[in-house]
């Protein structure tokens, strides 16, 4: 049984092509194939046939289906998304809903969290950064939320270049003890938005320690609250933890030079 989603109906006669090769090709690969391209597409009426495959029977076009829909990033994708999650047994699969889920509500960004250029020659400081969540949402759609926001930010500052989300700290060491730049290790605790007086408040406890050494050099704890917001709000919520992640940020890249 598909989704039932409010948008407009398929018209583009590219995407309506698409659309019935995702729906009736014998061939996964097709299926596969149909579905990026969907995603790629950014035509509204893609997200009906994409939110239908998500009941796909084959687990490849399932995960194809997933990533199309966090990258066409139409806000209407979100509800079948996280119904889909409910009912999907695969872990790959699982795992890409909720990266798109997270890159939808966060406005957009890609499903995946780019890896970062290493260190130009301007670079003065590598961040290395680790989030820990304590809100009930998945923890890689967290993940995706905190860790994006934070090396968009950091990236687009003079001066900063980031670390991969894969590297060790054996290897973050071994770089710096290459280049002339001072590390940092920023730990990012989400804590668990409240809902209270019909209004939404979110914190992220933002930790601040040397690295590789990893001696606590200073804490930041933004907190946001967004009024008429009574019950449960994903979109809300994700928006606020992007504007505490980018005044931690902010306050962290002024006072550098003390910490």
């Amino acid at each position: 049984m598909g989704f039932i989603v409010a948008t407009e109906a398929v018209a583009d006669p590219r995407t309506a092509y698409l659309a019935e090769q995702l729906k009736t090709s014998d061939d996964y690969r097709v299926r596969t194939q149909a579905a990026l391209a969907l995603g790629a597409s950014d035509d509204d009426g893609a997200v009906v046939p994409l939110c239908d495959a998500l009941a796909d029977s084959n687990v490849s076009v399932r995960v194809a289906v997933a990533a199309a829909l966090g990258k066409l990033a139409k806000a209407a994708g979100t509800k079948c998304l996280e119904s889909a999650a409910k009912a999907e047994s695969a872990p790959g699969v699982k795992s890409q809903i909720q990266k798109s889920i997270a890159a939808i509500l966060a406005g957009g960004s890609s499903a995946a969290v780019s890896k970062p250029p290493p260190p130009g020659k301007d670079a003065k400081y590598y961040v290395a950064l680790q989030v820990t969540n304590k809100s009930a949402r998945p923890a890689e759609e967290v993940e995706v939320l905190v860790r994006g926001s934070a090396q968009s930010r950091l990236l687009a500052t003079a001066g900063f270049a980031v670390a991969p989300r894969e590297e060790s700290v054996a290897q973050g060491a071994q770089l710096l003890s290459g280049k002339k730049l001072r590390g940092f290790f920023l730990v990012a605790t989400v804590e668990a938005p409240i809902y209270e007086g019909g209004s939404l408040t979110q914190v992220v406890r933002v930790s601040v320690f040397s690295y590789p050494g990893k001696a606590l050099k200073g804490e930041f704890s933004p907190k946001f609250t967004q009024s008429g917001t009574p019950k449960e709000d994903l979109k809300s919520e994700a928006a606020l933890v992007k504007m505490c992640m980018d005044k931690a940020v902010e306050t962290f890249t002024k006072l550098v030079d003390t910490l």
